[in-house]
Order: structure tokens, then C-alpha cells, then sequence
């Protein structure tokens, strides 16, 4: 068995080094353009670390021993949309803006008029060719509970996938090779809006060989091989959309081959590019780092008559860790095997012990039974 399906030998890291790493590297070996970074504030919390040692702030007056300098390549001001604009406006040179998730809808307006105007340039035979541009969506919904519900709102993503396909491009890197494919990947690419939605806590699992994420990024989506029971007899696919979500999937499919039921596993990086999936039979049940409908929305006719279940943040937040999170808007792997069983017909008792159908239902704490407590015990 690969390594890679068991919880316990995951090697942990930060896609957001990744995403630090490369823009950094592509930086250096691109000396004759003008670099451009869009801060809004939280610079290192965020982990572009390696960026701003290199970039530096722009300010009129540099302090000694700071990161600063006036002809810096860092523009920060405390408006999302100022931020987002100074980069956006670099069309001769290569760009990068952030924020934390929550704060994105406030860069909303600049960034589709970017990607109206550029679609209208390709209808009227004019495509454009500056570099396109990541928008970097990081300190995100599910690992934001320290600042409370303010903090945690996905639609920025959501948003960008509603505009047109692939002048707005919205991926989710699943680790830190897929983090680093995307970033390389995108600045191959001219006249986009590319949306990244990336962890930056370093708990995210190395899942993916460089190989693997480079297929990924060309395809949209990946099916996972060492993961899933019987997978050519699959009578339902785990799906996740998010590298939260998709440790919860991982979990949901050790438990399904535990109890011997036909499934596979499939990671979707990018949801608005998939054209086809090849349903079949099988049941879906997809785990997405945004609100379910969005989701939902795109993958049902490219399913057809394929039963299909979407667990999504459902408005539910406050001061909790990424596991209350996913806990409290259903998106656990005990949820995605319920639902798992709903659309398969299979009794609930026969795929849950009788202590996790009380912690689904709330008669019982989900600590150390559905969620792992501060020693590490539970699933």
C-alpha cells in the first residue's frame, strides 16, 4: 500500500512556501521585468518571506534593518482594491497580489473588470500578452479561526468562477508541489486572472510527486491511484476541491475500504475547467473548500443522471481550529462517508460505529471520535 493513504506517515509543509519560493525564483531569473507585489498588510504572516527579502517595501524613508527601500517592488496600503491595482497595472513586468481570503471581495471590482476587459480585447482580435496575474487567497476560511467569523468567507473564489473561463482561472493547490506547479504553470500563460486559494499553516500533507502536480495543473484534476478500494468497481467517488478537504476525503476513503465498499478518490484543482468526468454509475460525493451550490452548480451536467452530494462551508464559524470548522459546517470524513451511504443505499450503522452516528447527530461530543483531540487521539 502507498504510503500516501496512511494519516500517520504524512510528511507536513506550507503550499504558501511554494507559492514564496517559486514567484521569488522566477523573480531572479527574469532581471529585465519590472516585479510587482500588491500587500495589503500581512506580508510574513502570510509567508512570503523569501519575496519581501527580496522585493523589499517601497517608502519614501527606509528604516535601518527593515525590509524597505524606495525603489522597493512592495506595495502595501491598507485598500485591498489600491494593492491589487498597483499590480495589476505592471503590464510590462511580473506581478503577485495577496490577501487574506476574507479581505478578497474587497479586491473584486478592479480584478473582473481586468478580466471583462481582457475578453472583450480577444473578441475584437487583440489578445492581450502581459503575463497574467495571481491573486493570492491565503490565511483562508478554514484555518482563520483566531479572528472569528469575519474572517472566514470564500466568495472572492466563488465569484471568479462564476466569470468567463479561462480569463478567470480558480485553482486550489492540494500541497506544496501542486502550489509550486500552479505558480510556475500560471506565468506561462498571458492575459489571465489566475485565483490561488492557499493554505499557509505548514500542516498541509506532501501528497503529490512534482509529476503528478504538473498533471494536475495541465488537467484540472487528478484521480488519486493509491488511494480508494477497488476503484474499476467504484460504486461512488470521493471528490475534494481544497487540501483540507481533501485530508478529510483520505480519511472518508480509509474508512469506506475499511468496511470493504468499491470507491475512488479525485482531486479537482481546478473545477471550472473540467469539460468532462466520465461519470458512469457511480455516486459522487465532493468535499469543497467553498460554499456547496458553486460546486454543486458546475459539476452536475458534466454528471448527468450520476447521484451527486456537495459538503461545503455553510456560513458556520467563529473561534474555532480547522477541525471545529469542518465539523461545524458538515464537511468531516464521517459526514462525507453518511453521505456516502445515503446516495449508495448502505445502512449508516453498517459504515459508522454507533459512537460516531451520536457525534454526527450532536448527542455527544465529535472530540477524540470524529476529530482528533490535543493528544492526537481519534481519527
Amino acid at each position: 500500500m502507498d504510503s500516501r493513504s496512511d494519516p500517520d506517515r504524512w510528511a507536513l509543509s506550507s503550499p504558501m512556501d511554494a507559492v514564496d519560493e517559486t514567484f521569488a525564483a522566477l523573480v531572479r531569473a527574469n532581471r529585465h521585468l519590472r516585479p510587482r507585489v500588491g500587500n495589503p498588510d500581512e506580508m510574513k504572516s502570510n509567508r512570503l518571506i523569501r519575496t519581501l527579502d527580496l522585493l523589499k517595501f517601497r517608502v519614501t524613508d527606509p528604516e535601518p534593518g527593515i525590509p524597505e527601500s524606495i525603489l522597493g517592488g512592495v506595495i502595501t496600503a491598507l485598500n485591498e482594491e489600491a494593492v491589487v491595482s498597483a499590480a495589476l497595472a505592471n503590464k510590462g513586468g511580473i506581478n503577485l497580489a495577496h490577501t487574506y481570503e476574507a479581505f478578497g471581495p474587497k479586491m473584486l471590482g478592479a480584478v473582473r473588470q481586468e478580466v471583462i476587459f481582457a475578453e472583450n480585447c480577444v473578441r475584437a482580435g487583440r489578445p492581450q500578452n502581459w503575463l497574467s496575474v495571481p491573486v493570492v487567497m491565503t490565511s483562508h476560511t478554514w484555518e482563520n479561526g483566531k479572528n472569528e467569523h469575519s474572517h472566514q468567507d470564500p466568495t472572492f473564489a466563488e465569484a471568479m468562477m462564476g466569470e468567463v473561463w479561462p480569463y478567470s482561472r480558480v485553482v486550489f493547490p492540494a500541497d506544496f508541489n501542486t502550489a509550486a506547479a500552479v505558480t510556475a504553470g500560471l506565468y506561462q500563460t498571458r492575459g489571465q486572472i489566475w485565483t490561488l486559494v492557499v493554505p499557509k499553516a505548514a500542516v498541509i500533507p506532501d501528497l503529490f510527486t512534482p509529476a503528478e502536480a504538473q498533471q494536475m495543473f495541465n488537467d484540472g484534476a487528478l484521480r488519486l491511484p493509491w488511494a480508494g478500494y477497488r476503484a474499476d468497481e467504484a460504486k461512488v467517488v470521493l471528490a475534494a476541491v481544497g487540501a483540507y478537504q481533501l485530508m478529510e476525503v483520505l480519511r472518508a476513503s480509509r474508512g469506506l475500504r475499511e468496511r470493504e465498499v468499491p470507491h475512488e478518490v479525485v482531486y479537482l484543482l481546478e473545477p471550472a475547467k473540467l469539460k468532462e468526468l466520465a461519470p458512469g454509475k457511480a455516486a459522487w460525493v465532493v468535499v469543497t473548500h467553498t460554499r456547496r451550490h458553486v460546486i454543486h452548480g458546475l459539476l452536475s451536467p458534466l454528471l448527468g443522471n450520476a447521484p451527486l452530494a456537495v459538503l461545503g462551508y455553510r456560513n458556520e464559524g467563529g473561534t474555532l481550529d480547522t477541525p471545529g470548522m469542518l465539523m461545524v459546517n458538515g464537511c468531516t470524513w464521517a459526514h462525507a462517508v453518511q453521505a456516502a451511504g445515503r446516495l449508495c443505499e448502505i445502512p449508516q450503522d453498517v459504515l459508522l460505529s454507533a459512537a460516531e452516528v451520536a457525534a454526527l447527530s450532536g448527542e455527544c461530543s465529535p472530540q477524540g471520535t470524529l476529530i482528533p483531540t490535543q493528544d492526537g487521539a481519534g481519527v
